[in-house]
């Protein structure tokens, strides 16, 4: 099989992760990195093992100096809409890093623009392929009906950088890991949320770092999530968005497991859930 030709943008920290990963791998090639600023870009290509490697500041001329086939959005969020319209439009499929885009106006653009070109638009979610979860939707699902779902995160990183400038930093870059593990542990999507995002008067976030949610799924399911990015907590080992609780209905027991040390999934409740009031649509 021929290796599918790569062009990544952005070199920055969470670029290098991705320019290892994609050395590494034998069914793509890295065929040159784009980023604004050159010097990050060729040290990305030493990163990578290739200090050859083809660098540049706009995607549309090296794509096609070097016969790209799929680009790779991993810019600061801010970017991930033009990034990814420029790449859609110059016929190239994109896998980008969550989150979409910094609004939903935007992601539906994305959508609208991968529609009309054709061409494939992913956004990486890798918690999905966390052992631990996968392991743990399958105990779910051996419990029978499930009445809701819950995650409690804390947990208190000082980035610096885009991070901590972001207007919505829990939600759009950590919350979104807990959201995507309840859409897959409950195997259904949701039909509604009621949000609200604020920020502690000691957060060092420029913009909301704490925020409590409740999702409405199918077959009248509910979500809740409630979490700080400026306030430590309890954290399981890994990359943990927060740990697992199941009660399953009460014809199946009252059963409750203990959380996996690394596992990404949310909490679940026994069916039927408590009263939590009126539903709302969502914002």
């Amino acid at each position: 099989m021929t290796a599918l030709r790569v062009l990544q943008v952005g070199a920055g920290g969470m670029g290098r992760a991705w320019l290892g990963t994609v050395a590494a791998d034998p069914d793509v090639e890295l065929v040159g990195i784009v980023d604004l600023d050159l010097d990050a870009a060729r040290a990305g290509a030493e990163h990578a093992g290739d200090p050859s490697l083809p660098v540049g500041t706009d995607l549309t001329v090296l794509a096609a100096e070097t016969g790209a086939q799929v680009v790779l959005d991993i810019t600061v969020p801010v970017a991930h809409h033009p990034v990814t319209l420029q790449a859609l439009h110059a016929g190239l499929p994109v896998l980008g890093e969550k989150p979409a885009a910094q609004t939903v106006a935007e992601a539906l653009s994305l959508a609208a623009a991968a529609e009309a070109t054709g061409k494939l638009f992913m956004v990486s979610q890798s918690r999905r392929y966390n052992d631990q979860l996968v392991a743990f939707r399958q105990h779910v699902r051996g419990l029978g009906a499930i009445g809701g779902l819950g995650t409690r995160f804390a947990k208190a990183p000082h980035f610096g950088g885009f991070r901590e400038q972001m207007d919505d930093v829990l939600l759009l870059d950590m919350a979104i890991h807990a959201f995507d593990s309840a859409r897959y542990v409950l195997e259904r999507d949701p039909v509604s949320v009621y949000c609200e995002s604020w920020n502690p008067s000691w957060s060092w976030y420029r913009g909301d770092a704490a925020a409590a949610a409740v999702f409405a799924f199918e077959d009248d399911i509910r979500y809740v999530y409630d979490g700080s990015w400026c306030a430590p907590g309890p954290r399981p080992r890994g990359t943990a968005t927060g740990g697992p609780r199941v009660r399953p209905a009460p014809h199946c027991g009252t059963a409750t497991t203990t959380r996996p040390a690394t596992s990404t999934a949310p909490r679940a409740r026994r069916h039927p859930p408590p009263a939590w009031g009126t539903r709302s649509p969502g914002r």
